[in-house]
């Protein structure tokens, strides 16, 4: 059994790659933590086979805190970082990560990495030897990167018809019926996908789940209102102005992602 440790400050995020982990028989999730410093003391006393440790840490820098976890345990774990940006793949390869996985996560690209760390457990060699060249490394890296931030499309349904539209064109997404109606900013479009679907093939630096029922591009919000009893609605930037809903449980995280 190997046993996977998770750090991210974003419960949402936490969550989604718990339930891909969870997936895997032969995987037990023995840990969250929300910050750097509780990942430090849960991580030894865990003592996990890997971590799978988000970059954007609001307390520590995710890479410093995968360095000191290296630097301090006789046997340390396997690094696997996440970040929603490319850019640092190289700071992780710098710091011995054996992956580096861009969100949101597939279901594919997670299996690539549960592989990796098979292999490193079989051998039972220090997560810092797992490839013999560090160029390998790198350019091992570098070219997952690239696989998992391809520009992709999402299709929809209209008069008969199937369409791809930019994800960046959609404003808010809701559950009608069984399935997700896609909304940008004059348009409306059916989708086959259940609400959950679509959250996991969207960004999710850019769009969030205000409710069970809604989804929306944060970069389309025009206003926050408060309303009944500490919930909110968000006024979106669509021809309508449509207001969604934000459920209480979720207004806190909210406004840390618009910069209240």
């Amino acid at each position: 059994m190997l046993k996977v440790f998770i750090v991210d400050d974003e419960t949402p995020a936490r969550e989604e790659l718990r339930y891909l982990l969870e997936q895997f028989s032969e995987v037990s999730v023995v840990g969250e933590a929300g910050s750097g410093e509780e990942a430090l003391e849960a991580v030894l006393q865990t003592e996990p086979d890997a971590v799978f440790l988000d970059i954007h840490l609001q307390d520590r820098d995710g890479v410093d805190v995968g360095q000191e976890l290296l630097e301090s345990m006789v046997n340390p774990p396997v690094i696997i970082f996440a970040s929603a940006y490319e850019f640092h793949a190289v700071r992780a390869f710098e710091a011995e990560a054996v992956d580096y996985i861009v969100k949101p996560f597939s279901e594919m690209r997670l299996e690539k990495t549960m592989n990796r760390v098979r292999k490193m457990r079989r051998k039972s060699e220090p997560a810092l030897d797992a490839s013999p060249l560090l160029e390998e490394r790198l350019q091992s890296l570098l070219q997952n990167v690239l696989v998992d931030t391809q520009p992709h499309r999402v299709p929809v349904e209209k008069n008969g018809k199937i369409m791809l539209i930019d994800p960046n064109e959609i404003v808010y997404a809701t559950l009608e019926g069984r399935y997700a109606s896609i909304y940008t900013a004059g348009e409306q479009y059916a989708t086959t996908f259940t609400l959950q679907e679509l959250e996991s093939r969207l960004s999710r630096q850019q769009f969030f789940r205000t409710h069970r029922a809604f989804i929306v591009n944060l970069s389309k919000t025009a206003e926050l209102v408060p309303w009944f009893k500490g919930s909110i609605h968000l006024v979106m930037q669509d021809q309508r102005k449509t207001e969604v809903p934000v459920s209480r449980n979720v207004v806190k995280e909210l406004k840390k992602r618009l910069g209240f």
